[in-house]
């Protein structure tokens, strides 16, 4: 009973550790809809959340191109993600409101610049901030790492510990910009990871480096228990571009 209540009390600890909250939607878009999808979101969608930023109605809003998206036509995989970052559940509950007069701002019918007749909402997922590394550092390129680690105390502890002070060191060194850690907060299940981390890149070239199982860093290999937290490894792991940011979470 007290090792139960001690692994609630740390995993209630993990999950109040930050406030922040982030959501994040992937869509499909068919290469020859891209640009179009593109634009309108940059230059008319991006408005209607530049203003909810204002209102106080969400903190940030990135904007992603998932790597190779219009060169792979598969209707089964994203090409592009959203994340939107709100203070707390509160707020996120409450951005509903920045949606509500999305023709005053844009100056004209939605309908006109509406992107759902050529994107498909493939999955929204919504996870609280564990920790990051502050302040963000302008970067261009984002891997995301997705995991169901079998001791979930034991991986964010390693990450807290070990792999955000390496990250921290390594910050403005071979195009690394940042790291961060979430956990899933929903949708929750069997085929559902549990954690996210992600790192940030100025650079194609260094964020494709760190993929690459060869150039891993021994050193830091060595000193690390992931094999017995996360046996399986990461679950998937994504490279994005970032197309567009607004707001800021300082």
């Amino acid at each position: 009973m007290k090792k139960l209540l001690f692994l609630s009390l740390a995993l209630y600890s993990f999950l109040t550790f930050g406030q922040n909250v982030v959501v994040i939607e992937y869509r499909h878009v068919e290469s020859e809809d891209i640009a179009e999808f593109e634009s309108k979101e940059m230059n008319y969608w991006s408005k209607v959340k530049q203003k909810g930023i204002d209102d106080g109605y969400m903190l940030a809003s990135a904007f992603f191109r998932l790597i190779d998206a219009g060169r792979i036509d598969d209707k089964t995989m994203p090409t592009h993600a959203f994340v939107h970052v709100y203070k707390d559940f509160m707020q996120l509950v409450n951005s509903t409101k920045m949606w509500s007069n999305t023709e005053k701002i844009l100056g004209m019918e939605q309908s006109l610049v509406s992107t759902n007749d050529i994107s498909t909402t493939m999955r929204i997922q919504r996870y609280k901030l564990i920790d990051e590394i502050l302040p963000l550092r302008e970067f261009k390129y984002a891997v995301w790492n997705y995991a169901k680690p079998k001791d979930f105390n034991g991986f964010v502890n390693e990450n807290l510990k070990l792999w955000k002070p390496y990250f921290q060191k390594k910050v403005g060194k071979n195009g690394l910009a940042g790291y961060g850690i979430l956990a899933r907060v929903h949708p929750q299940g069997m085929e559902q990871s549990s954690v996210l981390t992600y790192d940030h890149y100025t650079d194609l070239a260094s964020a494709m480096q760190a993929l690459s199982p060869m150039d891993y860093d021994q050193s830091i290999i060595s000193k690390s228990k992931m094999s017995e937290y996360d046996p399986d490894g990461f679950r998937y792991r994504v490279l994005l571009e970032l197309i567009q940011l607004q707001g800021s979470v300082e």
